[in-house]
């Protein structure tokens, strides 16, 4: 059982991903972290996913899961399978296109005993996100909104650079497609009382282009919300 299981899904692209895992490894190197990655290509139609089996000959500590028969090609099904299959005793979920840094993380990884969720946040004091403003808004109304509605007193709980405990994702029954992952396993796992701490961190803006789907982005995320509500004041 390594320490860390990186987790990683990937949709077209080969312009970053030789890249993101090169760093990964050499952060691993630096700082003696027992790693892992699992790269999911997702139906990429691209070079992603032989570029990726190019870096996983070179180290082992690169699993490649090419997903191209399975029934769902969503990015919560893709991270799903990631995080069943890793191995580590904490699990950290990453993007693919450089808007995470592999250099935060140590960071997260030094503060693992203080909560059983370290939050890699945007917004908290420290924290910085180079983001469009309406999906500034959209994120930053819908974390309001949880604290609100839920009483989760966690600024971002939409950021999918989270380090979790092995034992939180074990003990959860996931169910969300798309982007809805992130919140759902933040929502489910605090309404089962596990902890969270928030380290600031910088989102930044991919060069790639967007084809984020915000009506459909908003959709993934209220779905988790309301079940969680549900669970929280009528289960």
């Amino acid at each position: 059982m390594p320490e860390l299981s990186v987790v990683i899904s990937a949709l077209n692209e080969q312009k970053t991903v030789k890249n993101v895992l090169r760093k990964i490894l050499q952060v691993f190197d630096n700082h003696k972290i027992d790693g892992e990655i699992v790269f999911l290509d997702n139906y990429s139609t691209d070079k992603t996913g032989k570029l990726a089996d190019e870096v996983a000959r070179r180290d082992r500590r690169v699993r490649v899961i090419h997903r191209i028969n399975g029934p769902n090609k969503d990015l919560g099904s893709s991270l799903k399978e990631g995080l069943k299959k890793a191995k580590g005793k904490y699990m950290l979920i990453m993007d693919c296109d450089m808007s995470h840094s592999p250099e935060e993380i140590p960071n997260l990884l030094k503060h693992k005993n203080e909560a059983d969720i370290i939050v890699g946040s945007r917004f908290i004091k420290g924290g910085r996100a180079d983001m469009s403003m309406k999906r500034a808004m959209i994120s930053r109304s819908y974390n309001l909104l949880a604290n609100l509605l839920l009483g989760i007193n966690v600024k971002d709980i939409t950021t999918g650079f989270k380090l979790y405990d092995r034992k939180v994702i074990r003990s959860l029954k996931l169910e969300s497609t798309g982007f809805g992952l992130h919140p759902e396993i933040m929502i489910k796992a605090l309404n089962k009382k596990f902890t969270a701490k928030e380290i600031p961190i910088y989102y930044r803006r991919s060069n790639k282009k967007s084809t984020l789907n915000y009506k459909k982005q908003f959709k993934s995320y209220v779905i988790p919300l309301l079940k969680g509500a549900k669970e929280k004041y009528f289960s």
